[in-house]
């Protein structure tokens, strides 16, 4: 295999690292390799990566040129001057999470479907958890691909659950008893055209129309769908909400509130960011998320 690279421009104060990206939980494909590089599924390909000085040095399963795919996914058309100056400029807690973890970044997706499955199957489990579960996903109904020794296994497409996916997803564990349910459902919809996960991620919908479509799926609440929308469809301004995220705000921006988590709260929180941060509150969210 032809090992390739991907040259990365850095932000002096805001360098990109891979291991950063990799362990930061919006992707779920990651794994780590004993040689200290990576590995992940994207877009159906298997891809090991190593950084270097000046970017990333990588090799895949189909032995091709992935660096559009790759420069997507990494977001590196992204100004972090930008975004990070903007950020930092208008709230000096924000500016001190930045201050602490430089190398934080928001990473685009290539499959919003499978994006959709493992939020489906984020509830009440950590990321490792998750991992596992979209892995046995894979496993199950993928196919099987190899790269210098490594077997993995691609994510099923919509089709390949209702061909299926009913009875193998029954056994596989992957958390509340309806998660199934809410898999199949979601691949039924787009299989029918009721869902067309591509047209959401188009610079003309809008990211209010994006959620609203996305919450239409049963098991998809507002945090689910944030997740969707900010990791794999390109609405930065999404805000998801969950434990940490919660728990991080509140101790940041509102330490004398004594609430528990429920759904007017956390939706008082996206509404709350989304005033705040503006266009990066995406961002705000993953260094909040990182925070705790």
């Amino acid at each position: 295999m032809m090992i390739r690279r991907l040259p990365i421009k850095q932000f002096p104060k805001y360098p990109f690292k891979l291991d950063v990206c990799a362990e930061a939980a919006q992707d779920f494909r990651w794994r780590e390799l004993r040689d200290g590089g990576y590995s992940i599924l994207l877009d159906g390909k298997l891809i090991h990566m190593r950084q270097n000085n000046d970017g990333i040095e990588y090799e895949s399963d189909c032995d091709a040129d992935l660096n559009e795919l790759l420069h997507s996914y990494f977001r590196l058309d992204d100004d972090m001057d930008t975004i990070y100056g903007t950020l930092s400029s208008h709230d000096e807690r924000m500016a001190e999470l930045i201050r602490k973890y430089p190398s934080t970044r928001l990473m685009r997706q290539p499959d919003p479907w499978e994006c959709m499955a493992a939020f489906l199957c984020s509830r009440r489990a950590r990321p490792p958890r998750i991992a596992e579960r979209v892995e046995r996903i894979a496993q199950k109904l993928g196919c099987k691909v190899e790269l210098d020794g490594e077997v993995r296994y691609t994510f099923p497409a919509p089709e390949k659950f209702l061909d299926d996916g009913v009875e193998e997803l029954a056994g596989l564990q992957l958390g509340l008893s309806r998660v199934p349910g809410y898999i199949i459902a979601a691949a039924e919809r787009i299989c029918a055209g009721k869902l067309d996960l591509c047209k959401l991620a188009q610079p003309e919908v809008s990211y209010g129309k994006a959620r609203l479509r996305l919450m239409d799926s049963n098991g998809v609440g507002s945090k689910i769908a944030d997740c969707i929308a900010l990791f794999s469809l390109d609405k930065m301004q999404a805000f998801p909400v969950d434990s940490r995220v919660r728990k991080a705000v509140v101790t940041q921006y509102f330490p004398w509130l004594n609430k528990q988590s429920d759904a007017k709260f956390d939706e008082s929180i996206v509404i709350w960011a989304q005033e705040r941060f503006g266009p990066y509150a995406g961002y705000a969210n993953q260094f909040l998320y990182t925070s705790y």
